[in-house]
C-alpha cells in the first residue's frame, strides 16, 4: 500500500508522546491557517488543505523536525549549488541508497546549509513513509544520559536512536571537549550498531576529516568513510539572508504553510 501522510496515524506510544510535548497539537486549530480555512503566500489567498497540514506538522514534529524548518523547502536554499545538487541526487537514489544503508556526511563551514538539507531529505523521507529521527549531537548525550537507571528512557533511545530507519544527527562534535569519552563512546555505540544493521545516518558537521579522526579515532571514521557519501559546503553563513526573507514575509503578513 501506497504511503499517504495525509491519511497516516500516529502509533499511541508515538501520540502519547508527542502530544505530552506539544498539547496544542490535539485539538489545537490548523497550523496554518487558524481554522480560517485561507492563508496568504506568494501574493496571493491560498485555501488551507487543513487536514494536510495537520498531519505533516504531526509527523514532522514527532521525528524531532522543528517548526522552522518545517515551514521550509528545497526552493528557499541560497548556498553551494553543488552541494545543492549532489544532495538532490541523492535524494532521486534514495531507494537504492536506504537499501544499502548509505547516509551522508555533510561538511563544510557554519551558515553554509547542512542542516537545511539534510533536513530537506529528512522531510521527503518522512512523506515516503520512511521511519525517521533528526536530532543533534548535543541532545543525543543528553538523551542517553537521561536512559541511566530509567528503562522506559532506554526503549525510547534505542528506537529512535538505533532504529530509526533513517537518523539525522546533526551537529557532530559539539562536545567533545567535555572531560570524559562520553560523546565519543556514545557515537561509536551508535553507529557500529546501525552500520551493523544497514540503518543510514545522515550527519553534519563544521569538523574536519582529520578533526574527526582526532575526536572519534580512525576506526569510527572508516565507518563512516564505508557508509556515508561525503558532501563538503563552501560558501558564506546564508542566514543574514534568511533572516531579511523572514522579515520580508512578516511585513508582507504572508503566511508559510507547512511543506
Amino acid at each position: 500500500m501506497t504511503f499517504n501522510v495525509e491519511t497516516a496515524i500516529l502509533s499511541d506510544e508515538e501520540a502519547t508522546r508527542l502530544y505530552s510535548r506539544f498539547p496544542e497539537l490535539r485539538t489545537g486549530p490548523c497550523p496554518t491557517c487558524r481554522d480560517t480555512g485561507q492563508y496568504r503566500w506568494n501574493g496571493v489567498e491560498v485555501d488551507c488543505n487543513c487536514r494536510l497540514q495537520r498531519q505533516l506538522v504531526k509527523h514532522y514534529s514527532k521525528s524531532g523536525i522543528g517548526v522552522r524548518y518545517q515551514r521550509l523547502d528545497w526552493s528557499d536554499f541560497s548556498g553551494d549549488p553543488e552541494a545543492l545538487a549532489q544532495v538532490s541526487n541523492y535524494v532521486l537514489r534514495y531507494d537504492e541508497m536506504l537499501r544499502e544503508g548509505m547516509g551522508l556526511l555533510l561538511t563544510g563551514p557554519l551558515g553554509t546549509g547542512k542542516t537545511f538539507l539534510g533536513t530537506m531529505v529528512l522531510k521527503e523521507l518522512i512523506k515516503r513513509g520512511y521511519n525517521c529521527w533528526s536530532t543533534t549531537f548535543a541532545n543525543t548525550i543528553e538523551a542517553f544520559t537521561a536512559t541511566w537507571g530509567n528503562q522506559e528512557e532506554k526503549q525510547w533511545f534505542a528506537k529512535k536512536f538505533m532504529y530509526s530507519q533513517v537518523l539525522l544527527l546533526d551537529d557532530l562534535g559539539r562536545d567533545l571537549r567535555t572531560g570524559n569519552n562520553l560523546p565519543q563512546s556514545t557515537f561509536d555505540s551508535i553507529l557500529r550498531t546501525r552500520v551493523q544493521e544497514g540503518r543510514t545516518t545522515l550527519l553534519t558537521t563544521n569538523m574536519s576529516m582529520r578533526e574527526l579522526e582526532s575526536g572519534y579515532g580512525s576506526a569510527v571514521l572508516s565507518l563512516l568513510k564505508e557508509v556515508s557519501l561525503r558532501i563538503e559546503f563552501t560558501g558564506d553563513d546564508f542566514r543574514p539572508q534568511a533572516n531579511a526573507r523572514t522579515l520580508t514575509e512578516l511585513n508582507d503578513n504572508e503566511t508559510r504553510p507547512i511543506l
